[in-house]
């Protein structure tokens, strides 16, 4: 019996290993319409917010090129107006200008994985699911464990400021609401209750509707209810009306903030990398080396080879995709 077992898994290895992976294959490419142009400097660092480049510069949220010397060991978390928010992987946590000015400083003992400002007032979240709210004049205000986060998506969404409330994006699925003036978490909201990566990927919102998700399930958050919507999510992007869903086997579901299904389209194999919403258009690169873009209806598709991207580190933002020492200007 012990001599079958084995035999049966040494079948199962060479099975294994003789499986041929399958890519994304376009019937059709079409010729890029603007050529890439080259830029000072290289990607070496990017998040949801912005991109660093390896010559003191960085390129902000709305795609321009800022001129910013960042202290050895540092890279930026978020930017607000011209103040930098900056931490290192020891716990060092700055508020800076771009004239290099310190507005704060702090040292946690964890890092800071995500943040935002407002005015003087700054919310942060740390790596071991801490959430903070600080104030440039005042200091610490809240310093919070919000339970236990194994192993995170390296995709951070950053905390909200709302009127009088604070919405942290958690490590471990939830969204903990925090009410400024009594300095105390009002509400939970739980997202998803995977046990592993299970931070909040996309926070979202629009009038009196909240949209958040993890790589496993999405929410939409109003005064009258709460919905919910299982799948293996890989970018989430949403605009006045609508929410585009990329999933992790090359699908892209249109829904309603009611969660309604509109439409659903597949990309047979594709690995999504990078989306944005820009010009009633989904533009989505595909990591084998291609750009989609596609119209916000999903009947409309033109596929552009981009071979030049593969492998490299990218940012797309406000209708630009910046890759390695390249810009790609859409249309």
């Amino acid at each position: 019996m012990r001599y079958f077992f084995l035999f049966a898994v040494v079948i199962f290895l060479f099975t294994a290993c003789g499986t041929k992976r399958e890519y994304y294959q376009p019937s059709q490419i079409s010729q890029l319409p603007n050529t890439p142009k080259n830029i000072n400097g290289k990607i070496i660092n990017f998040n949801n917010n912005i991109a660093q480049l390896n010559n003191n510069t960085f390129i902000n949220s709305f795609g321009d090129i800022v001129k910013f010397k960042l202290d050895e060991n540092y890279h930026i978390i978020n930017t607000h107006q011209d103040e930098i928010l900056i931490a290192d992987d020891n716990g060092n946590f700055k508020v800076i200008n771009l004239q290099g000015e310190e507005l704060f400083s702090y040292k946690f003992n964890e890092s800071v994985v995500s943040a935002s400002l407002d005015g003087d007032d700054i919310a942060l979240v740390l790596a071991s699911n801490t959430l903070v709210y600080a104030n440039k004049n005042l200091g610490i205000r809240i310093l919070q464990n919000l339970g236990t986060a194994y192993a995170q998506d390296s995709r951070y969404a950053s905390p909200y400021f709302l009127n009088t409330i604070i919405i942290f994006p958690m490590l471990n699925g939830k969204l903990a609401i925090v009410n400024k003036s009594t300095l105390k978490v009002t509400k939970e909201i739980i997202v998803s209750s995977e046990e592993f990566f299970n931070n909040i990927i996309y926070l979202h919102i629009k009038n009196d509707t909240m949209i958040a998700s993890t790589a496993e399930k999405l929410i939409v958050v109003t005064p009258n209810k709460t919905l919910y919507f299982n799948e293996n999510i890989k970018e989430v992007n949403a605009n006045d009306n609508e929410i585009f869903i990329l999933t992790k086997d090359g699908r892209i579901i249109k829904k309603d903030y009611n969660l309604r299904k509109i439409d659903e389209i597949k990309f047979q194999f594709a690995l999504f990398s990078k989306s944005m919403l820009y010009n009633n258009s989904l533009y989505i690169f595909e990591k084998t080396g291609y750009l989609i873009k596609i119209d916000t209806d999903l009947k409309n598709f033109i596929v552009y080879k981009l071979s030049d991207a593969i492998d490299k580190k990218s940012f797309m933002t406000n209708g630009k995709f910046f890759y390695q020492n390249k810009i790609l200007q859409f249309n």
